[in-house]
């Protein structure tokens, strides 16, 4: 475990004029606290997470050796998963599963748990650039992995891909239907578009029916026709490779989590300078949304591309949990830092 070199003990959020929704009047900023900084895995990004019924987070990760950071001597592995232990701060990693030399054999979009498997979109190639989403699915608690090798969404333009899905409690606890909740887009796009399917239905891109509207009532009207979908959220200033959605049982709040560009960046450069985060809420899967938190380089100017908030480190009462990030090439692991949800009157 590394403990990252202190500046300030505690931060108090504001919401920067840019952030592209109002202000929260339910959770109106978060305090950080920079002496809990932990950091593992060197040498492998991205970290999409899920809490699986064995009470463990799984996480995948890219481009790397995975938590234990080679201590095998293995070689370099273009996607991996480890299975992480314990509670935050008290945390310990198991590397169960690796494919592909190098980097460019494929990279995680997101997984899930549920019944006892685990279910996981992942780009075959490089993540940087058009291509799109395939299924793997694990029935050992990730350690063999069965790869698909067909495009899922054959419909959706090369680049088009699941960007994140929504998170309920252990394997799936605490959602309120039968359906996934998915999240889809373009690298460095504004817009991010939502899907549900039946948990059977996974990896039938036949089966989606996309977000069209949200009725006067508050409830989301769905279409199976992918042209007719709309944008369930948007973003001037973008995001990269991944969007993190989970539920706040305690508040009864859904949060999305994303990176994205300041005015400076350079957004055509293959590794962009991305280092802004943005934490959203709202009553439901599409909305409507409000910002809580809305920042340009969180806690420094390095790049970070991937924000996840684990429902497991979520506090009973919704206010402590701990965020998840990635990045590159100081944040080239996976980093932890514990945050206070600042709770509206």
């Amino acid at each position: 475990m590394n403990r990252l070199a202190i500046v300030l003990c505690f931060f108090i959020s504001n919401v920067s004029a840019q952030a592209p929704y109002p202000p929260s009047t339910i959770i109106t900023g978060v305090a950080w606290d920079t002496t809990t900084r932990l950091q593992f895995g060197a040498g492998s990004d991205q970290w999409p997470m899920t809490w699986a019924g064995d009470d463990h987070l799984y996480a995948a990760w890219g481009d790397g050796y995975g938590w234990n950071t080679n201590e095998s001597n293995d070689p370099k592995r273009s996607i991996g998963v480890t299975r992480i232990a314990g509670v935050a701060p008290h945390l310990s990693g198991t590397d169960t599963w690796g494919a592909g030399p190098g980097s460019s054999f494929g990279k995680p979009d997101a997984l899930v748990a549920f019944d006892s498997k685990l279910y996981m979109f992942w780009v075959n190639g490089d993540s940087r650039f058009d291509h799109d989403s395939y299924s793997a699915v694990s029935s050992d608690s990730g350690k063999t992995w069965t790869l698909g090798h067909e495009r899922i969404f054959r419909y959706a333009p090369p680049g088009f891909r699941v960007r994140g899905i929504l998170q309920y409690g252990k394997d799936y606890a605490g959602a309120p239907d039968d359906y996934l909740y998915i999240y889809f887009g373009f690298n460095r796009h504004p817009d991010i578009y939502l899907a549900r399917v039946r948990k059977d239905d996974i990896f039938d891109g036949d089966a989606y029916e996309w977000y069209a509207y949200t009725k006067p009532d508050g409830s989301a009207a769905w279409t199976d026709s992918f042209h007719r979908k709309s944008v369930v959220f948007h973003d001037d200033n973008g995001y990269l490779w991944h969007v993190g959605v989970s539920y706040n049982a305690g508040l009864k709040r859904y949060l999305l989590t994303k990176p994205h560009f300041d005015k400076h960046d350079n957004r055509d450069h293959i590794l962009a300078d991305i280092a802004g985060l943005g934490i959203f809420e709202a009553p439901t899967p599409w909305g409507p949304w409000s910002t809580v938190f809305y920042q340009d380089d969180f806690l420094d100017g390095h790049v970070k591309f991937s924000f996840f908030i684990p429902t497991k480190f979520i506090s009973s009462d919704g206010k402590s949990f701990w965020l998840a990030f990635s990045g590159w090439p100081e944040y080239d692991n996976v980093n932890f830092i514990k945050g206070r949800l600042i709770v509206g009157r």
